[in-house]
């Protein structure tokens, strides 16, 4: 038996369509799109900007200005890189995912920006509208960055609230956890950019990602190189998205991407975040009746995504996760999930937690196995 409940670091399995798409391109696209006009470079373009249709039509991006790049912190990485300078003035929170917090403490070091980070209060850590808004006003801010939900509790920020009450200010948005889980329309945040994984709710391949920009926001690009479009100038070119996807995209990627996201388009992520809620809400109520579980962040008011972290007291988190593992076929993450900021909020550093992910595919059934399984390690312990 298998029980795949670790979606909030990667999803498993893909979207049904997915290895089709690959295998698909693989052997009847493979060309270099935007470098030549035969046929196989026709196939590769069309592949790539058909994907490009679908995720800005699923996260309601403009398909011009929505980019794809190596991931989510490739693209967190590029935007600071084009905006800060020294002394700038950054406002984050204290849920945020070292995506973005180890870039922003290196520009705190290297480049003497000043970090401002918000804590919000406990259960979960989430700061309210006015907090931040209170933060920004203080003082001249030239950005604002927050993860749209934290990848340790689940918990959603308050992103368009945000966006719109500090604008001109802009808000990159960090939606690692929530593009694919969680209705999304770019264009209606007011947001200044938005980058999303392609291999979490997504549910595409590892190694692409993508920047959704706003109309009048824009970044320098980070890398820069060949792009197939105006090739006889040494300067990238000015339109999006070339100027920003130096090099060959990562076309196998985009491939399954794009299959992914019509896939989710079509079942609906309403649906979807409907389907998670109900089994998060399940394990919720049946870890009630587990003597010595504790659930770390949670607060049943706060909106989320399919999200717990839970500990189990007199048990190491580690030595949890593998047994489930090992005993029941259930696979969790154990640990402080790249985001040592959010468990320090959440005091939950250093030890961390078990963080169960729960994804489209997970049944009533695996999420009763958990709660059974848990129930089996307090009664006959760990071995």
């Amino acid at each position: 038996m298998m029980i795949y409940l670790d979606h909030a670091a990667t999803s498993f399995p893909k979207a049904p369509d997915v290895a089709e798409a690959v295998a698909l391109f693989l052997n009847q696209a493979a060309g270099n799109p935007g470098r030549g006009g035969h046929r196989l470079t026709v196939a590769a373009s069309r592949v790539v900007e058909g994907a490009r249709e679908d995720v800005a039509s699923l996260l309601g991006g403009d398909p011009e200005r929505t980019v794809f790049g190596p991931g989510a912190t490739f693209w967190i990485n590029a935007v600071l890189a084009s905006k800060l300078n020294a002394g700038d003035r950054v406002v984050t929170t204290s849920l945020e995912h070292n995506a973005v917090m180890r870039p922003l403490r290196w520009y705190e070091k290297k480049r003497r920006i000043k970090l401002v980070t918000i804590k919000g209060k406990l259960p979960d850590g989430v700061p309210s509208t006015d907090e931040i808004v209170a933060s920004v006003t203080r003082a001249p801010t030239s950005l604002v960055i927050m993860t749209h939900a934290s990848n340790v509790n689940g918990a959603v920020m308050p992103v368009a609230e945000v966006a719109q009450a500090v604008s001109p200010v802009p808000v990159l948005v960090d939606a690692a956890q929530t593009a694919g889980c969680l209705p999304i329309d770019f264009a209606k945040t007011g947001a200044a950019a938005l980058v999303a994984s392609g291999h979490k709710g997504l549910l595409g391949p590892t190694g692409i990602g993508v920047l959704l920009l706003a109309p009048w926001f824009d970044i320098e690009a980070l890398v820069q190189g060949g792009t197939g479009s105006r090739s006889e100038s040494h300067e990238m070119p000015e339109h999006l998205p070339d100027r920003l996807e130096a090099g060959t995209v990562n076309t196998v990627g985009a491939a399954g991407l794009g299959a992914s996201c019509a896939w989710i388009r079509e079942r609906g992520v309403e649906a979807i975040h409907k389907h998670g809620r109900q089994l998060l809400q399940r394990l919720v109520d049946g870890f009630r009746g587990v003597p010595g579980v504790y659930l770390h962040g949670w607060n049943p008011d706060t909106p989320r995504v399919n999200i717990l972290s839970f500990t189990m007291r007199g048990k190491d988190n580690g030595e949890l996760a593998a047994w489930l593992d090992r005993k029941h076929g259930i696979m969790v993450r154990a640990g402080l999930h790249c985001a040592p900021s959010a468990h320090q909020r959440l005091e939950t550093f250093p030890n961390g937690t078990v963080r169960v992910g729960i994804g489209p595919f997970n049944t009533e059934a695996d999420i009763d196995a958990l709660i059974e399984a848990v129930f089996d390690a307090y009664e006959n312990g760990i071995a």
